[in-house]
């Protein structure tokens, strides 16, 4: 396994930060929810976590994300530490998604049965153990209150691990192709750190960006794509050398 990591490191880095985009997209419209009515999806935590045998696209990404920054080679490096504390946050986030999981199932599912339970007693002894067990209604959506937060903040933390650790990075192509196809996903996620996150890995030349993923657009055989790719750079930098190039050897 280590040998395959770290032939397709790149590929790897790249597919944590999107499957991290992904998965909080998805999670973010659920604390929305909380916060709203006070409920969640079960089905839908239960499709980001997924089985052993089936595993959902949170579980693959705290797969990958041991895989890839437990084998990182420069251990002392600055992305090396972020990469652990990484590891680390997103393991964390996927036990506390499992727990918010089951208190969203006893919410969806039991609690509303118990309800019902109690509507229906007659004998006046049952009647009030039923009212008295009325009281894990309460418990449960107050774990989910706090479940909620904690995801919340190491998502938010694993944002900011993620800019210390693709610092400098502007030469990779799958990072820089993610970045350009999905830059709305990427926006929505980052919020006020994205413009950190982009001169974090390229420094003064956010153009790099664009033009590293005309690159990987055009190894694709994606004309149309690799000159909108070009044309973004030089929207940010009309005098980019090798934006130009790129255009007139393409006849753009």
């Amino acid at each position: 396994m280590e040998a395959w990591v770290l032939k397709n490191r790149e590929a790897f880095e790249r597919d944590v930060l999107q499957g991290y985009c992904l998965v909080s997209d998805r999670l973010f419209e659920q604390f929305a929810r909380m916060e709203r009515d006070g409920t969640l999806s079960f089905p839908l935590l239960r499709e980001l976590v997924g089985e052993s045998w089936n595993k959902g696209p949170l579980w693959r990404l705290k797969d990958t994300a041991h895989h890839l920054f437990s084998e990182r080679p420069e251990a002392g490096s600055a992305g090396a530490q972020a990469g652990r504390l990484l590891d680390w946050t997103l393991g964390y986030a996927f036990h506390e998604a499992l727990k918010l999981m089951e208190d969203a199932h006893q919410r969806q599912y039991y609690l509303p049965r118990l309800e019902e339970l109690a509507g229906r007693q007659s004998v006046p002894e049952i009647s009030a153990i039923a009212a008295a067990l009325g009281l894990v209604r309460e418990g449960a959506c107050e774990s989910m209150r706090r479940e909620c937060a904690r995801l919340q903040a190491l998502l938010l933390h694993s944002r900011r691990l993620f800019i210390l650790y693709f610092a400098g990075r502007s030469g990779q192509r799958p990072l820089a192709r993610f970045l350009h196809d999905a830059g709305d996903l990427v926006r929505r996620i980052f919020q006020e750190d994205y413009a950190l996150l982009i001169s974090s890995v390229y420094g003064s030349a956010p153009e790099r960006m664009h033009i590293e993923a005309a690159h990987s657009l055009l190894e694709s055989a994606r004309m149309p794509s690799a000159r909108a790719a070009v044309l973004a750079a030089l929207s940010i930098n009309p005098f980019s050398r090798e934006a130009l190039a790129l255009k007139d050897a393409h006849g753009w």
